[in-house]
């Protein structure tokens, strides 16, 4: 059963096997306590079609069924910022806080699902996507043609992007390129690693750079648009964007930061909370009126967030 209030989940298990609270554990609920979680699996969750408790065990290919509540999620106070707005479209300016798309834990706090329900309107949806904890513009379509014909512009890197990131240390080259695979020798493993060897399918222009206290301000252009690019891509160069918590070269940080969810044992290292990267821009050429357009984010609150750089 499903409502403006819950969401159900199903999906297989395609990882090794280990207790199901565990699972929900690390998937839903990482400050929940051991009653609490039992309580959950026995009224919301169904493994293989058949009632589970907090004693199973979840195998490799099982099917899950999860009830998901609207209260499950803190409540969030977001005003929305429109940036820009005509009959096909709509772009605001996206918090550093928030998921685009709906994924496990964040599913009513996605953007996805917020900017329908504040506008009224079930077919606005994300054209492109920015990690949930990047900053700046955001375009929607506002029905299914319109999503499709501005999906085509990404797809075809007709957009002209433009980011700004503060890192740890100079960039020495102009552009960076090369193929993104997974990194088979980390211990993250959503974690990217640049093979420069083979056909450069990403691409990164670097515009121009300024110091940043002890850090470094970057202008730059992502041509191709790929899972984490920006970010994979600094890190390849040794300068990791600083508050990146994936691509700082201590991995011990993103998996403490897995663990506890405690964004203080780790500030030492990452120096700020979020990652400092802000897409400020997007220019493209209309597909429904075929004139130029231009969407900038304001950059009062990206000045906010890296000034306290300046101080360490």
């Amino acid at each position: 059963m499903q409502n403006d209030n819950s969401k159900l989940f199903r999906y297989r298990y395609d990882f090794q096997p280990k207790p199901l609270l565990d699972f929900i554990r690390e998937r839903y609920f990482q400050d929940r306590d051991e009653d609490e979680l039992s309580s959950i699996i026995d009224s919301r969750v169904r493994l293989n079609g058949v009632k589970a408790d907090g004693h199973a065990m979840i195998q490799t290919g099982d099917w899950l069924e999860y009830k998901h509540l609207r209260s499950d999620e803190e409540a969030v106070e977001l005003n929305i910022e429109v940036l820009y707005e005509d009959d096909r479209m709509l772009a605001v300016s996206k918090p550093d806080f928030l998921p685009v798309t709906p994924s496990s834990k964040y599913y009513f706090n996605s953007l996805a699902i917020l900017i329908k329900e504040k506008f009224g309107n079930q077919e606005l949806s994300p054209v492109h996507r920015l990690d949930i904890e990047t900053s700046g513009v955001l375009i929607f379509g506002k029905d299914r043609q319109a999503r499709r014909l501005l999906q085509m512009m990404f797809q075809d890197h007709t957009v002209k992007k433009t980011y700004q990131a503060i890192t740890f240390g100079r960039i020495e080259v102009n552009e960076i390129s090369g193929d993104l695979v997974p990194d088979t020798n980390s211990s993250i493993y959503t974690k990217l690693s640049l093979d420069q060897s083979e056909i450069a399918n990403s691409l990164t222009i670097i515009e121009r750079q300024a110091p940043w206290g002890n850090y470094n301000r970057i202008w730059l252009r992502p041509v191709t648009g790929k899972t984490n690019q920006i970010r994979a891509h600094l890190a390849a160069m040794g300068c990791p964007i600083v508050g990146d918590k994936k691509y700082h070269p201590d991995e011990s940080v993103f998996l403490d930061w897995h663990h506890y969810r405690d964004i203080e044992r780790i500030l030492p290292k990452v120096k700020l909370e979020r990652q400092a990267l802000h897409c400020e821009s997007v220019s493209f050429k209309s597909p429904f009126t075929n004139q130029a357009v231009t969407i900038r984010d304001g950059l009062s609150e990206w000045e906010n967030k890296i000034e306290p750089l300046l101080k360490h």
